[in-house]
């Protein structure tokens, strides 16, 4: 019978802090027996041969029973299978634990009183060492921790406060304590609320605590990869228990040389805590490892076996919607897979199935759907390019339509929704003839467009010809015309196509840029060039908001000027028989002084006549209000000069225009240079830099000159221009 004669462990070890001094293990609570009705006493005694199993003598008539083996049964209503634990010898006992591991010996323990008053004895102290040295890798267990407190914390997950039922999360290898979260908030405590919490500074004496502190730092073992930022959200590395315990220590010393010899204790106990707790942590987190590494493997495995058995059902692999968390959870548990679980289960992962495979097939149709566009864009770009041609530096993808819009075409929204892997080359070509007529044909009707915008001067009214600008109305009607014109030639359409773009490319069909930083005049197509690069914009539909063609008064400057140069027919040369060049700068105003006129290029000439007036309006404005300012020498009372503007060339037959051919150029910027030397050099104004480093005066750059350095010369060349 195992006696338990001895002491019972201590576990209040000796410490120099006393720390573990609170660290109590849980003693298994003693139910009571509850009543139950005594069985009715046998007058057969205990060694009554008739009671074996063996003795025939039975009830009745004295059958034979055949030879059965004995079970343990309660007897008495008392005790349980094995009561009979207790008598068997200490080295058996001892020998049946070896098997344990260290936490199943705990577990064991707490089962009853009774056991748990053998194995928390002396005498079973090598129960537990057997046990933990067992344990592959375990750092040896410390000597201020009994075996019993070592295994409760690095092997259990209950909270070490008396009377918590918590999960002990949170565990300090220094202290040698585990606690829940919210007995961790109020045992631990750091460096900022010991400086700053008044309710814990009111619990120490200053200057003891500023000794002893360093002492019960657990950070060089629980420190983390992040760098404290010094508030009260920092890491908790002091137990507050074992601070008043270590400062109530430190005050009852009274000598220097004892509190020296103490405090000299407490750095080799630091060392020590040290030492051993980066062991045990560093355990622990391989132990960790390790067992999710296990808990993986379980979780595969389990799949593997649920995936097998879904095949022999008839499933497929890609039925099984790994990447949703109710599958996930049944599929991926660390619980091996039984015939009875798999029974549970099947029901759970039928719905889930057929889902997935629904969800499957769309997206699988929805590729090869996505395949066949793909190819059919390809097909169009190519073939867009082929049909249109347009200036360089235009995609076809910003003004033409976009490749859905060709799903009006019945041909191809068949070939389109026709659920194959992908269309082939033959289906291509079946269907480029009626690509090509409808490029061609919502070309035509994009020109038409400009057309119209070009004669009525505005772009109201103009509007894209592709489905995604169009309204349902708009759609419809669309529709229906190309249905109507189905059987209308494609050399008939290009021949539309190249009268639309002659009418365009006349010299009065030019827009102007809206834009009040730019003012540009361009002509189709290098129009929509210049409005995708300058607006940043997709789509032509926005060109109307940008852009405006030539009005009346424009136009006739323009054939006014087209006469000048010697066309007879100026409304309808075109703009390429102007200049090859649209940056050749070769005409002159002929209205403006020939000392200080410019050559320009046909486009800046129209804009100089069209700003011309709003010019010399402000200039001559500018003399009128301020003469002072414009002519310092001149009285106030003296008469102003009189500024003629001749470029008003509506009521003026004169020249407007001219082109001069290379050696009379050549004479007139001889000519301007000269008298930018002589004339427009005086060293108390701007003009002395312009003569030295402009060969082409600027109007607006004299304008500024004009209003910021006031002098009489610079009047000079006002009147000269005027």
């Amino acid at each position: 019978m195992v006696t338990t004669r001895g002491k019972k462990i201590n576990f209040s070890a000796d410490g120099s802090d006393g720390e573990p001094d609170d660290v109590e293990l849980e003693v298994p609570a003693v139910k009571r027996a509850s009543k139950r009705r005594k069985p009715n006493k046998s007058n057969v005694k205990d060694d009554d041969t008739a009671f074996e199993p063996s003795s025939s003598a039975t009830k009745g008539k004295g059958k034979a029973v055949p030879e059965q083996p004995q079970l343990i049964t309660r007897r008495g209503g008392r005790g349980g299978k094995l009561r009979d634990l207790m008598n068997m010898p200490i080295d058996i006992f001892a020998e049946v634990c070896s098997y344990l591991e260290p936490f199943d010996i705990r577990r064991l323990a707490l089962t009853s009183q009774r056991l748990w008053e053998i194995l928390m004895t002396k005498e079973s102290r090598a129960i537990w060492k057997r046990a933990l040295n067992a344990v592959p890798g375990l750092p040896p267990c410390p000597n201020d921790l009994n075996e019993p407190q070592y295994v409760w914390l690095l092997f259990s997950s209950e909270c070490q406060t008396t009377g918590c039922s918590g999960r002990g999360t949170r565990a300090d290898w220094y202290h040698r304590v585990r606690y829940c979260a919210d007995c961790y908030e109020v045992e631990m405590t750091n460096n900022w609320l010991l400086s700053y919490n008044g309710q814990i500074q009111s619990q120490f004496d200053s200057d003891t605590l500023s000794v002893v502190q360093k002492y019960f730092d657990s950070n060089p073992v629980m420190r983390r990869t992040w760098v404290r930022a010094g508030t009260k959200k920092d890491e908790k590395h002091f137990r507050l228990s074992t601070l008043k315990r270590a400062t109530a220590g430190y005050d009852a010393l009274s000598t220097p040389e004892e509190r020296a010899e103490w405090l000299t204790k407490l750095k080799d106990d630091r060392d020590y805590r040290v030492s051993t707790g980066k062991a045990m942590r560093e355990w622990k987190s391989k132990q960790m490892a390790d067992r999710s590494k296990d808990i993986e493997e379980v979780k595969k495995a389990r799949f593997e076996s649920i995936k097998a058995k879904l095949l022999e059902l008839g499933w497929e692999e890609n039925d099984c919607p790994t990447f949703k968390k109710e599958f996930r959870d049944i599929a991926f548990k660390d619980q091996k897979l039984t015939p009875k679980i798999w029974q549970t289960i099947l029901p759970k992962l039928e719905p889930l199935l057929h889902t997935e495979r629904a969800e499957r097939r769309e997206r699988e149709r929805q590729h090869r759907r996505f395949t066949r566009e793909a190819a059919f864009r390809k097909f169009y770009n190519q073939a867009r390019c082929e049909v249109v041609k347009l200036t360089q530096g235009v995609e076809h993808g910003q003004i033409l339509p976009y490749w859905d819009d060709l799903l009006r075409i019945p041909s191809v929204k068949t070939m389109i929704e026709d659920d194959t892997e992908t269309v082939t080359e033959a289906q291509l070509i079946r269907v480029g003839p009626d690509v090509r007529v409808f490029i061609l044909k919502w070309w035509r009707g994009y020109l038409a467009k400009w057309v119209t915008a070009v004669d009525s001067g505005t772009m109201a009214g103009f509007e894209g010809e592709s489905k995604s600008w169009l309204n349902k109305e708009e759609q419809e009607g669309n529709d229906e015309e190309q249905q109507e014109g189905d059987d209308e030639e494609e050399d008939a359409i290009s021949a539309g196509i190249d009268a639309l773009s002659d009418r365009l490319a006349y010299a009065t069909s030019g827009l102007i840029c809206r834009s009040s930083r730019c003012k540009r005049i361009t002509w189709f197509p290098q129009a929509i060039q210049h409005h995708l690069a300058e607006r940043n914009s997709y789509g032509i539909e926005w060109l109307r908001h940008h852009m405006e063609p030539f009005g009346a008064e424009r136009k006739a400057l323009v054939e006014r000027m087209l006469k000048d140069l010697g066309f007879e027919k100026p409304e309808t040369v075109r703009r390429e028989e102007v200049a090859e060049e649209a940056s050749e700068k070769e005409y002159l105003c002929t209205r403006c002084d020939e000392r200080i006129a410019k050559y320009m290029t046909f486009e800046e000439l129209i804009t100089h006549y069209l700003d011309a007036n709003t010019w010399y309006d402000q200039v001559t404005e500018a003399v009128r209000t301020n003469p002072e300012t414009c002519h310092p020498q001149r009285a106030l009372d003296n008469p102003l000069p009189t500024t003629i503007n001749n470029h008003e060339w509506l009521s003026n037959d004169a020249q407007i225009v001219r082109k001069d051919a290379q050696a009379t150029r050549e004479a007139v910027l001889q000519l301007q240079t000269e008298f930018m030397k002589t004339e427009l050099t005086d060293p108390a104004c701007a003009t002395e830099y312009m003569a030295k480093h402009s060969k082409e005066p600027d109007l607006e750059t004299d304008l500024l000159t004009f209003t910021a350095y006031p002098r009489p010369r610079l009047l000079l060349r006002m009147k000269l221009m005027l």
